[in-house]
């Protein structure tokens, strides 16, 4: 199964709509309080999480390389059904996410 990192992001931003609506009743509650900022260790697990997979490659450089020595060596056969599989899964699958 491949997860990509628009799917990945799809799934933050979706788990990250719930904090908002408690961040905004807490900072109506303290508007009269000194400032103050606690961030709980779930949102230090997202945060960490959210700037892996900016960082993250999508890209797998060992089958990148397996496939270009298959090609130069004219060993590279796909066909147009694996294709045709493989484009429409991609849609199911983001479609649903």
């Amino acid at each position: 199964m491949i997860i990509s990192k628009t799917q990945l992001l799809n799934v933050l931003k979706i788990y990250n709509k719930g904090d908002n609506k408690v961040e905004k009743a807490q900072a109506a509650r303290g508007a009269a309080r000194a400032d103050e900022l606690a961030i709980s260790r779930e949102s230090k697990v997202k945060q960490k999480a959210m700037h892996a997979v900016r960082q993250a490659d999508d890209i797998r450089l060992e089958k990148v390389a397996e496939l270009q020595e298959q090609i130069s060596a004219g060993t590279y056969t796909l066909s147009d059904d694996e294709v045709a599989e493989k484009m429409i899964e991609r849609v199911l699958v983001d479609r649903l996410i």
